[in-house]
């Protein structure tokens, strides 16, 4: 009877292990379930970069710390493009994008004894998708960093720009803030110790407002560092630093973002509260 009832007991456990392990396995899959948008709940979408050179999971990070303030704005982060559909920003108040066209390193989902897999990011249905939001349902656009590259024609019309690759990593100056718009009126000057320093070539200045400028400290470039515009019913807002996670820890920075938020979707700018 002792021997039975250890092989029942022994029985038991492995079963329980076994539901665990396929618990365990199946959750990834959970992640990819959005429960549909609250009324009077605004769903903001963000995609950033997950590679050897973009620490994906430190912006998200930062990114949630700044506008976490806002208790009903709801936070949507797609670690893996595989998540990043049409589907997901047909409702989307905010997108927000932080990585370049090219090959994209998924977010590594369990454990794996290969190297990811590289996939490009922009299909032609995504393009699509994100052009018909902005204009046509008025969705905001935030451009960060390195989505400047995105390698399609139509993104870098709505965005209106060309952009213009960076040089060393470097200490870089934030200046020239434009006293007329909302999201950088009353800023001063201020520094970040590193990041690199892309620049755009505006496509159209007429209908482009130009919202700060960098400067480098060793090699003295001096670039555009945001800009702002307004696309049918939308608004796009192009950050350029940020490729250094600290960046979104930096106060004035973070006060840059937060307003560039609210103006992206057409909302009145609230105090921003370190």
């Amino acid at each position: 009877m002792k021997l039975l009832r250890r092989l029942s007991r022994r029985n038991a456990l492995k079963t329980g292990l076994a539901s665990i392990t396929t618990a365990t396995i199946a959750a990834p899959s959970a992640h990819a379930v959005i429960s549909p948008k609250a009324p009077g709940e605004t769903k903001i979408v963000a995609i950033l970069g997950h590679d050897a050179m973009h620490n994906g999971v430190a912006y998200e990070t930062y990114i949630r710390s700044i506008l976490r303030r806002k208790k009903n704005w709801r936070l949507i982060f797609c670690r893996s493009n595989k998540y990043f559909t049409p589907e997901l920003i047909s409702d989307a108040d905010l997108l927000m994008t932080q990585l370049f066209g090219g090959p994209y390193v998924d977010h590594i989902e369990g454990i794996t004894d290969r190297p990811e897999a590289r996939k490009p990011l922009w299909n032609d249905e995504l393009v699509e998708a994100v052009v018909d939001n902005v204009r046509n349902r008025g969705m905001g656009w935030m451009a960060l960093h390195n989505s400047i590259w995105f390698g399609k024609k139509e993104l870098e019309e709505l965005m209106g720009t060309k952009p213009v690759l960076h040089q060393e990593i470097q200490p870089l100056i934030f200046k020239d803030f434009n006293q007329e718009h909302p999201i950088t009126r009353g800023m001063d000057d201020f520094f970040i110790n590193l990041d690199e320093q892309f620049n755009v070539e505006l496509m159209s200045p007429s209908t482009t407002t130009v919202l700060f400028r960098t400067l480098a400290v060793h090699d003295k470039n001096d670039a555009v560092g945001g800009w702002c515009r307004e696309q049918g019913k939308g608004r796009v807002v192009g950050l350029l630093p940020g490729h250094e996670h600290w960046c979104y820890r930096v106060p004035e920075y973070q006060k840059i973002f937060w307003r560039a938020a609210h103006w992206a979707m057409g909302r009145e700018i609230e105090p921003f509260n370190k």
